[in-house]
């Protein structure tokens, strides 16, 4: 412990990727949202979870970002893990490990290398020189996935606004060809008009635009809500780690035909149903975009309109797919996530979604007791479902006698 406390420099570990995109397609920017490979292949997981379960060494935090890169579409070759005791200021890793990392590119020669460790424009710059390589950071995979789930006019205006604000420092050389630091020496990364051949000024003031737009959103979703709030319908809002099985739950509740698929960020924007429990009670179900450890800055601000859709909830559902190896990791990320967007004071429950595909009941039943209250549930066999529907009737009765 003493030593711990004396360690000024805290050393902290960087994951380094080197990935292949199946069959070139994936290096191809617009392709096929349809695209299975656009999701986790059954085969790519399983291999990912073999590999790394039983390393004590390997926190959820690993697990987490590994599963991010095989959402992105790459096929995960060598996973270099790395102790950093001391940040470089030119290349974010000490010299001998990007020597290292340099010679193990060179080995496999791969499309891609992921990693991420928290590198600024200049570490990312140099170290693409060096390695002569194309570097994406954690930050770039998510972009990456937001832009191929981009479908609506909406989604694609906070999509862009983030990515804008996100590249702006990176853009490097000014009266000249611009270029951006990671992706696009790649064919990966960006969206809309090429880096290249905008100047910060017009980056600035596409901003300033997609700002302007997107306030107006803003507006017109406040006006919504205030009629909810106005109109005393009870509100539940669903909120959770991205593919843990929101939109499933609110088709099977509301019976409605939300886009449901085996991908991360699949929902965007938000989607308010209404649901009917019976009795004559009826209620709001809102479904918004999921949650993510460790956000990128900019998303959070550009969707800050979407995750306000559920802050005038009366009750949350925590939704949580209970199936998943990192599942702890998951539920303490959400719960630190809804506490720094101010909505822990509301109510909630945590809903163990996926039970079907679980083997261990024993897992479930201590995590039901150390989460409480909550519900175990499957939206695929309807397991679950009429306690659930019981609990909100009984939630929305006791409103009502209040009213």
């Amino acid at each position: 412990m003493i030593a711990k406390q004396q360690d000024k420099q805290p050393r902290r570990t960087a994951l380094v990727v080197l990935v292949e995109q199946p069959g070139g397609a994936h290096a191809q920017r617009g392709r096929s949202r349809n695209d299975e490979a656009c999701s986790p292949s059954d085969e790519q997981t399983d291999l990912f979870v073999e590999r790394y379960r039983t390393r004590t060494d390997n926190p959820q935090q690993d697990f987490d970002f590994l599963e991010l890169v095989i959402a992105d579409g790459f096929s995960i070759g060598r996973v270099m893990k790395l102790n950093v005791r001391r940040v470089s200021p030119k290349t974010f890793f000490g010299r001998g490990q990007a020597a290292e990392i340099a010679q193990a590119i060179r080995a496999q020669n791969p499309a891609c290398v992921v990693t991420n460790a928290q590198l600024s424009p200049v570490h990312q710059r140099n170290l693409e020189e060096q390695w002569d390589a194309p570097i994406m950071t954690r930050a770039d995979i998510i972009f990456d996935i937001f832009e191929q789930n981009a479908t609506t006019s909406e989604g694609r205006i906070q999509v862009d606004l983030a990515r804008l604000n996100y590249e702006l420092p990176r853009i490097v050389g000014v009266g000249k060809e611009l270029s951006r630091t990671g992706g696009d020496r790649g064919t990966r990364g960006g969206g809309g008009e090429p880096l290249t051949v905008l100047t910060k000024d017009r980056i600035r003031k596409r901003i300033r635009r997609l700002e302007n737009e997107l306030e107006k959103v803003k507006r017109a979703r406040a006006l919504r809500r205030k009629k909810r709030v106005k109109s005393r319908v009870f509100t539940i809002g669903l909120i959770g780690y991205t593919n843990s099985g929101k939109s499933s739950l609110i088709n099977a509740l509301t019976r409605s035909e939300e886009e449901v698929a085996p991908r991360y960020f699949t929902t965007l924007d938000p989607a308010a149903r209404r649901i009917y429990l019976g009795n004559g009670i009826e209620a709001i179900m809102t479904d918004t975009v999921g949650l993510l450890d460790d956000f990128p800055e900019e998303l959070t601000t550009a969707f800050s309109a979407t995750i306000e859709e559920v802050a005038e909830s009366d009750l949350l559902l925590h939704i949580v797919d209970v199936a998943r190896d990192n599942v702890e990791f998951r539920i303490e990320s959400g719960v630190r996530i809804l506490s720094e967007v101010g909505l822990s004071g509301i109510p909630h429950i945590v809903i163990f979604n996926k039970i079907d595909l679980l083997d261990n009941c024993a897992t479930l039943a201590i995590l039901q007791e150390e989460y409480s209250p909550s519900l175990a549930i499957s939206t695929i066999t309807g397991e679950g479902l009429p306690e659930l529907t019981s609990i909100l009737r009984e939630r929305v009765s006791e409103r009502v006698k209040e009213y």
